[in-house]
């Protein structure tokens, strides 16, 4: 499997020539090896990384990156001791998704408040988010918060018009370009976008 990460790694550097964004899905591994390490370090200039549906259980290995400013780990089994190391090697962030890890208790998000320019979170499918007053608790905890969960402070959905995404479908668009029931019904069934997504730059 770390092979497959490795190569993995070299194909989308070879096609963007300096590795700026690197998504990697569904590649079972629960850690990082060594050869991982040294090939992510190649790549200081990284600005987005997506680890997603990977079963990683702790991100040791995982290199800083004073660059970084999207990191999306999504379906793994990480917990709160990976929250601390986020916040040790990645200090720039300004959007990271943990979506459906294992994050427990708001305790294990105050750390967060070390990243201050971090804008967009998202906790969904965590057992944090069941807890009592939870969205209006984490935006008190981080005060330039604008986006926890899909949801702004005052817990509406949030909607990206074509000026935030417009290579993606369906998303946010703007009335005036809806002219047909078709372009209609599109929209409608991709309402709820993933902010997180959206935010790579």
């Amino acid at each position: 499997m770390a092979e497959k990460i490795i190569n993995l790694i070299k194909k989308q550097a070879d096609e963007q020539g300096q590795l700026e964004e690197l998504d990697i899905s569904e590649i079972k591994i629960d850690q990082l090896t060594t050869e991982i390490t040294e090939n992510l370090k190649k790549h200081q200039k990284l600005q987005s990384l997506a680890i997603t549906s990977c079963g990683l259980k702790t991100l040791k290995g995982l290199p800083t990156m004073d660059s970084l400013e999207v990191l999306i780990l999504e379906g793994n089994q990480l917990d709160g001791s990976a929250i601390k190391y986020i916040c040790e090697n990645f200090q720039n962030l300004i959007c990271l998704s943990l979506a459906g890890n294992q994050i427990k208790s708001l305790e294990e998000l105050q750390i967060l408040k070390n990243l201050s320019s971090l804008q967009q979170l998202d906790l969904s499918d965590n057992e944090v988010e069941l807890q009592a007053g939870y969205h209006q608790k984490i935006f008190e905890m981080l005060p330039n918060l604008q986006v926890l969960d899909n949801k702004n402070k005052d817990g509406k959905e949030i909607e990206y018009s074509d000026e935030d995404n417009g290579e993606e479908e369906g998303i946010g668009s703007d009335s005036e370009f809806n002219d047909d029931e078709e372009d209609d019904e599109e929209e409608s069934e991709d309402e709820s976008p993933k902010p997180q997504k959206k935010t790579k730059k």
